[in-house]
């Protein structure tokens, strides 16, 4: 079969990398209109009437904040469509409007090096969006930094915010300054409590990190309270060498669809 993807407007930045990581092609109307096509995102009505116009096949990538959009009135035409979510927090989402999905996890950037260090002093990293802060957990942050002090938050996204010894704000950065910067550390951190399967948390545990999530993940440590939040951080401390048996799961179950049944496999994904 003969997939085409069709990449949302409001992750165009992904499209190039989802088309070279899944080794497909992109879809081109009217040609396309009977072959098999992969919608990655459906956000907003535009998206939503390609969705309806497309006569062949239909399968859905949800990315997660597309799902807080998802509106009434296009339920119905969803159910003739394959649906692929990244963990069982999207996939209830999905069960509320009577829509079954499948959890396959995605990761479409460049698979990084093993490069962790132990240290007793970690390093952790997050990404923020300003405007949004709490959403990504910098007020949870905050609220705890002071408690962990030997614990360095890296914050990128966002140049400023509440002041504290052990955050630095990076602002944003280009994409192979910040791939050289989270080498570095000990961990990412995902806070959010609505989500895909974000590159943080991936880039992190694929590069032999122990990264923390709110959401629960397979084989990755996650925290439900604050509580349990600083108990984590103040746990990286005793890592002694790379999660090895993380980043190996990841590998070998990440973008585990249909259409990528012929996908390249290399070092690094879509090469």
């Amino acid at each position: 079969m003969e997939y085409r993807l069709l990449v949302s407007s409001s992750v165009a930045p992904f499209r190039k990398k989802a088309e070279r990581a899944w080794d497909i092609e992109r879809y081109k109307w009217p040609r396309d209109i009977f072959k098999h096509c992969v919608f990655f995102g459906l956000y907003h009505w535009v998206d939503y009437l390609k969705f309806l116009i497309h006569l062949g096949p239909k399968s859905v990538f949800w990315c997660g904040s597309d799902l807080l959009q998802l509106k009434h009135w296009v339920v119905h035409f969803l159910q003739s469509a394959d649906h692929y979510v990244e963990n069982d927090v999207e996939r209830e989402r999905l069960l509320r409007y009577q829509v079954v999905a499948e959890v396959r996890p995605s990761f479409v950037d460049e698979i990084l090096e093993i490069s962790f260090k132990p240290s007793k002093t970690p390093h952790v990293f997050m990404c923020c969006h300003r405007e949004r802060e709490d959403e990504y957990g910098m007020e949870l942050v905050n609220r705890i930094a002071a408690r962990v002090p030997k614990t360095t938050f890296h914050i990128y996204g966002i140049k400023v915010g509440r002041f504290s010894p052990n955050i630095i704000y990076h602002g944003k950065v280009p994409e192979k300054q910040f791939n050289e910067e989270i080498k570095q550390y000990q961990a990412g951190i995902r806070l959010n409590e609505f989500d895909g399967n974000s590159e943080v948390t991936m880039k992190s545990v694929l590069m032999g990190q122990y990264p923390i999530t709110r959401i629960k993940y397979p084989h990755i440590d996650h925290c439900e309270t604050t509580e349990g939040l600083i108990g984590l951080l103040r746990e990286l401390k005793n890592k002694k060498g790379p999660n090895y048996g993380a980043r190996e799961f990841w590998l070998n179950n990440i973008n585990k669809y249909p259409w990528t049944t012929n996908m390249r496999k290399s070092g690094r994904i879509g090469e």
